[in-house]
């Protein structure tokens, strides 16, 4: 379905005054940066709505922070380094959004250290979903650092990254003392040996579970 940024606007119109529905999807339907902006603007007033799915539309990123919302979905738009640094920022103050996820998008090794500040300070997010996202072991490094005295976030996934042997142990290095989280998803992530053997010692010795994928 083409919504397209005229159609919001007819949508955000109807919710000025919502009270009742708390979820909606916006999948695949042609929205640009200018929708989540026209919808910033009408949800940052709205205490209804908790669940927003904007997967799959051509979204850069900024305007989140004024959601007041549980989960967000916006996987698979056209969301780079400075979208992923517009929410950053907003994670480091937004005290609602507990599911994150910006899977398949070019998050990269820049955008993975706006997101690991992030969540130096952030103390509501629950869920991440950062999959095939093009991040490499510096991404992981940075992350693990954001991470390292995290006390909010249980589930992380990294499935479908390029963060190699140096990566994982990057990884799991920064979180071996971190209680909080309990899930990792590191399927297809392309490390050998030396990765599956940290991973090995790090949940032997966290009790945390890690995904490595049905072949490792």
């Amino acid at each position: 379905m083409s919504l397209g940024d005229e159609g919001i606007q007819y949508v955000a119109d109807g919710l000025r005054n919502n009270t009742k529905l708390v979820e909606i999807n916006f999948s695949n339907t042609y929205l640009e940066s200018e929708s989540i902006r026209i919808l910033a603007e009408v949800l940052g007033k709205n205490t209804a709505l908790t669940i927003l799915d904007l997967s799959e539309n051509n979204i850069e990123g900024d305007g989140i922070q004024h959601l007041t919302l549980t989960t967000l979905k916006i996987s698979n738009n056209d969301i780079g380094e400075e979208g992923i640094r517009h929410i950053a920022d907003a994670l480091k103050t937004n005290n609602t959004i507990t599911t994150l996820n910006i899977g398949l998008n070019k998050i990269k090794d820049e955008g993975a250290g706006h997101l690991g500040t992030a969540l130096r300070d952030n103390k509501t997010l629950d869920n991440l979903d950062l999959g095939s996202s093009e991040i490499e072991a510096e991404g992981a490094r940075l992350l693990g650092d954001g991470l390292r005295n995290n006390k909010s976030l249980t589930s992380l996934k990294l499935s479908g990254n390029s963060i190699k042997d140096d990566g994982v142990q990057h990884l799991v290095n920064a979180l071996e003392n971190n209680i909080i989280l309990k899930d990792i998803d590191l399927a297809w992530t392309e490390f050998g040996e030396d990765g599956k053997k940290a991973i090995d010692a790090y949940m032997e010795k966290t009790g945390c579970s890690v995904y490595k994928g049905i072949d490792s």
